[in-house]
């Protein structure tokens, strides 16, 4: 049998590629990622609502569901590195994470069967209503008291969202608003949630068959691009007072919010 020489390989690789995307494709996607990665650099979230929201005008759902789910624990590994305190984010968010695990099963055996577009309406339609009503009363909050409890079922939410969209940013973040945590902890629990979510997240679209070698080859690309973009991000946002950060975030969850419920209708449209 003759030997398959290394540049062979890279050449067989690459036509696999390809055969699926077009260089024109894999610049559109590319350029896709720096605007998401741009933004949650900024505000330290956002990343898979950004492309998803312009990805399916390029590729189909399926491919971007599987490209995000594959950049996204990725990217948030530098957003770890630049938080401080892990183990303090760790022990606190400790219920959450639990939750995250058991969601990310349950959404999981579901995911070809549960009406996207109606999920996404519903998920619009909350997020639009916590931030008018934070914003209408910013002094709601989640009692200490109770803090595990909602804990673990904002874990348990996101993780059956983060499967079948890979959107659940929004659910984190209320919660953590709702905690009225700082922007250090803010980012630090993001990142840690965003890691964990994505590598289950991940493991079952492989497992689906949903992570094919070019979605996977495509979304390796797009990870330097997006952290670059998320490095510009983070140094706009780390000059943006504590609360003007706040009122940055809930501004960037309404626009999120509206997105969703645009797309979310959209799939019901003929």
């Amino acid at each position: 049998m003759p030997e398959i020489l290394p540049n062979n390989r890279a050449q067989a690789v690459l036509t696999s590629l390809l055969a699926d995307y077009s260089v024109a494709d894999i610049a559109v996607i590319t350029a896709i990622f720096l605007m998401g990665g741009l933004f949650k650099g900024t505000v330290g979230f956002g990343l898979p609502l950004a492309t998803m929201s312009v990805l399916p005008l390029v590729i189909s759902v399926e491919e971007a569901l599987a490209i995000n789910a594959v950049v996204l624990p990725l990217v948030n590994i530098r957003q770890i590195l630049h938080a401080t305190s892990i183990r303090h984010t760790v022990s606190r968010l400790r219920f959450v994470l639990a939750g995250v695990a058991l969601g990310v099963a349950v959404g999981a055996t579901f995911v070809t069967s549960v009406d996207n577009d109606l999920l996404v309406l519903f998920l619009g339609l909350f997020v639009i209503a916590f931030t008018a009503l934070t914003a209408i009363n910013p002094t709601i909050s989640i009692p200490k008291a109770r803090e595990k409890g909602i804990g673990f079922g904002v874990g348990t939410l996101a993780g059956v969202i983060g499967a079948l969209t890979t959107t659940n940013g929004p659910v984190f973040i209320m919660y953590l608003v709702g905690l009225k945590a700082d922007r250090e902890f803010f980012l630090s629990a993001l990142g840690l949630l965003f890691i964990l979510t994505g590598i289950l997240v991940s493991a079952s679209f492989w497992a689906a068959g949903m992570i094919t070698l070019p979605r996977f080859l495509v979304a390796l690309w797009c990870v330097a691009p997006t952290l670059a973009a998320m490095a510009v991000g983070h140094r706009i946002g780390a000059r943006a007072h504590a609360e003007r950060f706040r009122t940055l975030v809930l501004a960037g969850l309404c626009i999120l919010g509206v997105n969703l419920v645009l797309r979310g209708i959209e799939g019901f449209l003929p």
